[in-house]
């Protein structure tokens, strides 16, 4: 006897948008006027779905379509299948119509940005010359939802609690915070490091986005230090611009001041406690192509022996 979920490969994709639609709209006319079908062939598609799935999705009454609990269980997993064909058939007609092996979307912290190129995308076009290179600069939690979603191939992020298990994480480097001072800041007779307790009662200012928000008031509450967390920004150069006109302290992973040739600016190591972040080469857990998977080892070679 056939299992219902041995019939699975049964599903065509248009049922499974079907279903998503209606999941989403809630309503079988406007699923119906969305989709460009009949509501008859609507219900006809949703018992077929129903039939291979061996139970109940829909919920319908008159005033109200609700899913049951198995529709919500299955949901996340139709909405996937279908971005992931989306995304190939979208690969597919980009290759049929400008050629070449396709379009690799890499996803990038702004702190690890500028040590990429140009030597990164360089490396790759000489690997893959047919291969489209597309790099986005993103916030840590928006690349990790990237990632999920399949909207980028690879990401170049930070681990953190917010990273889900499912995804390939591949190390790189450890990234240590640091505290950005004017040179005229009584602390900055400190020649290389800075003890987090000399901040004490001092205004300070982080990024308002990501993670590193995050870090720094873990940091603060777990030691019980008094910092006066007064300035969340979005941009370095407001960061360094309250810096510079001594109105705050900023505290920022190190990788972000790289390239900063200040001489109203010091970096200084904070330590007591060391507080670091680790930055990582990330990748979906799902298979993917040849080629694809042969661009992600020479990257993180590239990434590893650069030690980014």
């Amino acid at each position: 006897m056939i299992e219902p979920w041995q019939r699975l490969p049964a599903l065509t994709l248009k049922q499974l948008q079907y279903f998503v639609t209606l999941a989403k709209l809630r309503h079988f006319t406007e699923t119906a006027n969305r989709l460009a079908v009949s509501q008859p062939a609507l219900s006809s598609a949703l018992r077929q779905i129903e039939t291979v799935i061996g139970g109940k999705l829909i919920n319908r009454t008159a005033s109200s379509v609700t899913l049951t609990e198995l529709g919500a269980a299955i949901l996340p997993h139709a909405q996937q299948i279908l971005s992931v064909s989306h995304r190939a058939f979208s690969e597919i007609q980009k290759i049929i119509v400008e050629g070449g092996d396709g379009t690799l979307r890499i996803g990038l912290v702004p702190s690890v940005s500028s040590l990429l190129f140009p030597a990164v995308p360089e490396l790759l076009t000489q690997y893959f010359p047919r291969l489209n290179i597309e790099f986005y600069d993103q916030t840590n939690d928006a690349l990790i939802d990237k990632l999920i979603n399949h909207e980028i191939d690879f990401g170049i992020g930070v681990l953190d609690s917010s990273v889900p298990q499912n995804l390939n994480i591949f190390p790189l480097q450890d990234d240590p915070f640091v505290a950005v001072i004017h040179h005229d800041d009584t602390v900055s007779a400190n020649e290389f490091h800075l003890p987090w307790k000399l901040l004490n009662n001092r205004d300070i200012a982080v990024f308002s986005k990501g993670n590193i928000q995050r870090l720094v008031a873990a940091t603060v509450e777990s030691h019980r230090l008094k910092l006066n967390i007064r300035y969340q920004v979005d941009y370095i150069e407001t960061l360094y611009g309250l810096v510079r006109s001594k109105l705050a302290i900023a505290i920022l992973p190190l990788l972000y001041t790289v390239h900063l040739r200040d001489p109203e600016l010091k970096v200084l190591q904070l330590q007591q406690p060391e507080l670091t972040r680790t930055v990582a080469l990330i990748r979906n857990s799902e298979q993917a192509t040849p080629l694809m998977d042969e661009v992600f080892q020479v990257l993180l070679k590239v990434l590893r022996d650069n030690n980014v």
